[in-house]
């Protein structure tokens, strides 16, 4: 079952899916744009670990996590583009989220790592001629979403182990939250 299909079946990833604008369109833009973009990934983890560096509590905090933090953020970014984009991509991310929360990595490391991308994955496509080979911005816009629904399902793990933490019920969560 691929990624829309998949994600059908869970009303708040359903609503994310569709205001985000994600479409089959954008997953095979990126499956083809993977064979240009993966020899660039060891690029992109580079200037992520040059940033990192100037942030040593999250570097550390991330290598505690993942025994190659930078071997790990390699692969996330080939399957983030080479795919495939199905319900075992979205149980990955969710996994990850997870993962992210039984390290106690704070969720601010999580959203610097996801902004920093964000970033430099575009600037990236521009510097090495990648863009131009896709319409008008449509391989920024594919890679910008996608990240966003990574981004989302990481944040559901922390909002998950919050409501088990303190023991009370999504709904009460969305009102507080609201008020």
């Amino acid at each position: 079952m691929d990624l829309l299909q998949f994600a059908q079946q869970d009303p708040q990833l359903q609503v994310f899916v569709a205001i985000a604008g994600i479409t089959a369109d954008d997953l095979c833009l990126l499956q083809q744009a993977a064979p240009k973009i993966v020899p660039i990934v060891p690029e992109i983890v580079d200037l992520l670990q040059t940033n990192l560096s100037q942030r040593p509590e999250i570097a550390a905090k991330l290598s505690q996590a993942y025994v190659n933090y930078s071997a790990h953020l390699a692969q996330w970014l080939i399957d983030l583009f080479s795919g495939p984009h199905d319900e075992s991509f979205l149980r990955q991310q969710e996994k990850l989220g997870e993962r992210n929360v039984q390290h106690k990595i704070p969720p601010l490391y999580n959203a610097f790592v996801m902004s920093f991308l964000r970033a430099a994955l575009p600037h990236s496509f521009g510097k090495n001629a990648i863009a131009r080979e896709f319409p008008d911005g449509a391989l920024t816009a594919a890679t910008l979403r996608l990240l966003d629904l990574c981004q989302y399902l990481t944040d559901r793990a922390y909002t998950s182990r919050l409501l088990e933490v303190t023991g009370i019920s999504k709904s009460l969560l969305d009102r507080l939250m609201t008020v």
